[in-house]
């Protein structure tokens, strides 16, 4: 693997993020694409530009156009993520119901399919694995919209996650997966220069979407299991926050008898804020440190046996479980 090019496109990944989003924030100005408070769900004091997701998917692409020759998994991950950006656009100008939203990450989830793209387990038939890709790759799109809640915190995930991957299949010699994902890690991590609270400028549906989608994409690609049989498991724990706020939320929102795309103020995050009486950088700071854990526990899983896989996953387990009992008795407006 060639480290130099990996280095360029961590750099030039940066430094487009970098200087490419202060013009983004312009744009979203002029254009009006502004996130307003409300005093409800949305309670920062003034108007925050979209436009993020814009910056950060073209300082994702352009490296790759430039040092990587295209092949068909990654030709897939760029017309799925193109869709994704597009309806993203649209849905923050708030032009599209949640049903024609849900429509198009169906269409983007079939192109990343078609595209080769899909988890590959050898005790499932080749069907199964592809059923299974097709409700990740929905489930993980969805994730990172819903967890997208709080200055700083999607990305930071995003970042943290990006690098893990990039750490795996940097150790198996898979090319393709590492300059994605150092990729995107390098775009998020210059994003959260504007993104961390008090943010002057959000992902939005655009930006969090294409998200879940070329992280969904990325766990599938790597290969975790190149001496563990069981770390198969480890796309479970590297997006453990994102899949357990959706999860929780869809829960809490439909014993309240709300459809689970209503907006309401049941993220965990929220919750733990107000349980914590923290800021939000404590609580995202909060949430980046059990996600070094996840991350950490991944990166050992890979080298170790199946016996500390099912233990680690019994204990990550618990520890959602208790959190979100706990957190269930916080009231929220």
């Amino acid at each position: 693997m060639n480290e130099i090019i990996l280095v360029l496109t961590f750099i030039l990944s940066f430094l487009l993020t970098i200087y490419g989003t202060p013009l983004a924030q312009r744009v979203a100005f002029r254009y009006q694409l502004l996130d307003h408070p409300d005093g409800k769900l949305k309670k920062h004091s003034q108007p925050v530009p979209y436009m993020g997701g814009v910056i950060v998917y073209f300082a994702f692409i352009s490296p790759l156009s430039l040092m990587f020759n295209f092949n068909q998994e990654l030709l897939g991950i760029l017309f799925a993520s193109s869709i994704l950006l597009l309806v993203g656009l649209f849905d923050d100008f708030k032009a599209l119901t949640p049903g024609i939203k849900f429509l198009f990450q169906v269409i983007a989830t079939y192109i990343l399919l078609k595209s080769g793209i899909t988890i590959d387990l050898i005790f499932f038939p080749k069907w199964l694995d592809i059923l299974l890709s097709f409700f990740w790759i929905l489930t993980t799109i969805n994730a990172f919209n819903i967890i997208d809640i709080m200055d700083g915190l999607a990305a930071s995930v995003g970042a943290m996650v990006s690098l893990t991957i990039f750490l795996i299949s940097l150790y198996n010699g898979d090319s393709l997966v590492a300059i994605l994902s150092i990729s995107l890690a390098a775009s998020l991590l210059a994003f959260l220069k504007f993104n961390w609270a008090p943010a002057r400028i959000y992902l939005g549906d655009a930006g969090s979407m294409i998200l879940g989608l070329i992280i969904g994409s990325l766990t599938m690609m790597v290969s975790y299991t190149r001496f563990n049989t069981m770390a198969f498991v480890s796309s479970l724990f590297i997006l453990a926050i994102p899949l357990f706020d959706l999860a929780y939320v869809c829960i809490l929102r439909l014993m309240k008898g709300k459809l689970p795309f209503w907006g309401s103020p049941d993220h965990f995050t929220l919750r733990l804020q107000k349980k914590m009486n923290w800021t939000s950088r404590q609580t995202v700071g909060a949430v980046i440190v059990v996600q070094l854990f996840l991350s950490g526990t991944v990166i050992i899983n890979f080298f170790s046996t199946p016996a500390v896989t099912l233990f680690s996953g019994i204990a990550f387990a618990c520890f959602f479980l208790v959190l979100g009992v706990v957190l269930a008795g916080v009231k929220m407006e």
